[in-house]
């Protein structure tokens, strides 16, 4: 039987809202740039038009993040975490030596890593499992960010029993991380 992991909690409206934003805000915009442009004139229309683009898009963003971050702090609580892997030890250039980004499951000393298929998309593919968890502790972030690592990730390396393995993860993965390694090795 496949091993299963469990479904990361649903984004919320604002998130929703958020990625997929981008056509009906620049179509609203035209619009009410079009109905400004007589009573205000060409240039005076289309600066109200993108300081209140601007505004609402900001105003979507900051609703979005606060409910992204309770997501994560909830998942986190039930052992599930956003992340990307990739092994270190890997041939250069190979598929497995680049961010392979998912959701993975920490529990009892196992990561049970499925990776995810598109941006807003879920878990999809077969589950990697990995066990007998040790901490060789964070690692410095590249010079240049690779794009499938967020901003605030930080880099842990894990020896498993498939070999070395480098997980990137917010703060909340990387208590859990902590909590389930071997802590003889070094924390996180």
């Amino acid at each position: 039987m496949e091993a299963e992991i469990k479904k990361p909690s649903p984004p919320g409206r604002w998130e929703k809202a958020l990625t997929r934003s981008f056509w009906w805000v620049l179509l609203g915009g035209m619009l009410v740039s079009s109905v400004l442009r007589e009573s205000l004139g060409f240039w005076p229309s289309v600066a109200l038009t993108v300081a209140l683009i601007v505004a609402f898009t900001l105003v979507v963003a900051r609703l979005a993040v606060s409910e992204r971050e309770a997501r994560i702090v909830r998942d986190a609580e039930r052992g599930l975490i956003e992340c990307a892997i990739r092994y270190p030890k890997a041939l250069p250039g190979s598929l497995s030596s680049r961010w392979e980004r998912g959701f993975a499951e920490v529990n009892n000393g196992i990561i049970k890593f499925r990776p995810l298929f598109g941006e807003m998309g879920s878990p999809t593919g077969q589950v990697r499992e990995f066990s007998e968890l040790s901490s060789y502790g964070l690692l410095d972030l590249p010079p240049k960010r690779p794009a499938e690592l967020k901003r605030s990730w930080k880099i842990a390396a894990i020896g498993t029993d498939k070999g070395d393995l480098e997980v990137a993860t917010g703060e909340a993965g990387m208590s859990l991380l902590a909590g389930h390694s071997d802590r003889n090795t070094g924390p996180f």
